[in-house]
């Protein structure tokens, strides 16, 4: 057999080679020679860019937790479920109520308002109290916008309507795109003071006011609307500690929201059930149509759960000795702890170092720790002044 030649042989590899360049070109790059279109190859900042916009859409499976408003930029530590669910922290905290919410007697050693003790806004530190306020500021939410205290001791739901336009007043000077969280706790004197409040009567009052509301504050603003406290659980409860029988007996505290705790009434107990669980109707139902006129739009939300909200909890030491119908500091902080429970930040981690807000400073976010037991917790020289005064009467 003849052999090929040297040239031969170099064309047959040339040939080969250039066939083989041609079938990679295709392969690699046919689609946009064909069409006429070259796509350069995307830059490491460019997978980056695209890594980050499809994470969040394969990460957002339905979870338990409700969601009505924009997710909001991720925070530090927060799990994915919890940043899907959990809106921005508010500029404003606001509160409409009454002595459950000014922190009224917590102790014979704090009689009268003392908001630094407070469920809401309390800021003393050391005190068992572990308040929205300090939630909030452990989040690291400055609520630039401030605090509106509008709740006043002693007040029933026709006082509702003012306290919301004090409220909606503050949020009128807010930045564009701030919203306000508003804790809306009244109701106890319509049901405990003699007469009680008529329920249709109380339904126009409470809504009269959550209509200032719903046009008033910010889109995206958030309502906390708290029950009225469980009263029928409260009897069982002080009826069961021979102090507070006794105090109850006599006749400057028979009339103490009877016939739950005192007796000096003429309501029967069951008319005093019916009239408790109405008024809790009134306010779930008012709160519902909020969420249904405006939530779906994003305008407005409200939140409330009753068996959460009701202070069903309590024990004989969550009650202030001053008259056993107003939260002790314990109490305080069960109620922080179960509006917190209730709101809508709960799933949202809060970071270390929070513990020392907790209640007694013994860590924990729970707020239901015990009261202090023989020291009094630290407050403004103020305050201490106004230990002096004597209470007006047990529901002032």
């Amino acid at each position: 057999m003849q052999r090929p030649s040297a040239e031969r042989v170099i064309g047959i590899a040339l040939a080969v080679g250039a066939l083989a360049l041609v079938a990679v070109l295709v392969l690699g790059f046919g689609a946009d020679l064909f069409s006429g279109s070259r796509s350069p190859s995307p830059s490491p900042a460019g997978v980056a860019q695209a890594s980050a916009t499809v994470a969040p859409a394969a990460s957002a499976t339905p979870t338990a937790a409700p969601s009505d408003s924009p997710m909001p930029a991720p925070t530090a530590g927060a799990t994915p479920a919890a940043t899907l669910a959990t809106p921005p922290l508010p500029a404003m905290l606001a509160t409409i109520g009454d002595s459950y919410t000014q922190a009224w007697s917590v102790s014979p050693s704090y009689k009268r308002d003392h908001p630094g003790f407070s469920w809401a806004v309390g800021t003393a530190k050391g005190d068992g109290v572990f308040s929205l306020r300090e939630r909030f500021a452990a989040l690291g939410d400055r609520l630039t916008g401030g605090v509106v205290d509008a709740a006043t001791s002693g007040k029933k739901m026709s006082d509702a309507a003012r306290q919301a336009r004090a409220v909606v007043a503050a949020a009128a000077k807010l930045a564009h795109g701030s919203t306000v969280y508003v804790t809306f706790e009244l109701g106890i004197n319509d049901l405990c003071d003699i007469p009680t409040t008529d329920p249709a009567t109380f339904q126009a009052q409470l809504l009269e006011a959550t209509g200032t509301l719903e046009s008033g504050l910010p889109a995206g603003s958030r309502i906390l609307m708290l029950s009225i406290p469980d009263y029928s659980h409260f009897r069982t409860i002080t009826q069961a500690d021979a102090r507070a029988r006794a105090m109850f007996n006599q006749p400057a505290y028979s009339q103490t929201c009877a016939p739950f705790l005192g007796s000096d009434t003429q309501l029967t107990m069951a008319a005093a059930q019916q009239l408790m669980a109405t008024y809790n109707s009134i306010l779930a139902q008012a709160c519902a149509q909020i969420e249904a006129n405006d939530g779906s739009a994003g305008k407005l939300h409200c939140r409330t759960d009753p068996a959460l909200l009701s202070e069903k909890d309590f024990t004989i030491k969550d009650l202030s000795t001053v008259d056993y119908f107003h939260p002790s500091l314990s109490g305080q902080g069960k109620m922080a702890a179960s509006a917190w429970k209730a709101g809508y930040w709960a799933d949202v981690p809060l970071p270390s170092g929070a513990a020392a807000l907790a209640p007694g400073g013994s860590g924990g976010a729970g707020g239901g720790g015990a009261a202090l037991a023989g020291a009094a917790p630290a407050v403004p020289f103020l305050l201490r002044r106004r230990m002096r005064l004597r209470p007006r009467g047990p529901r002032d």
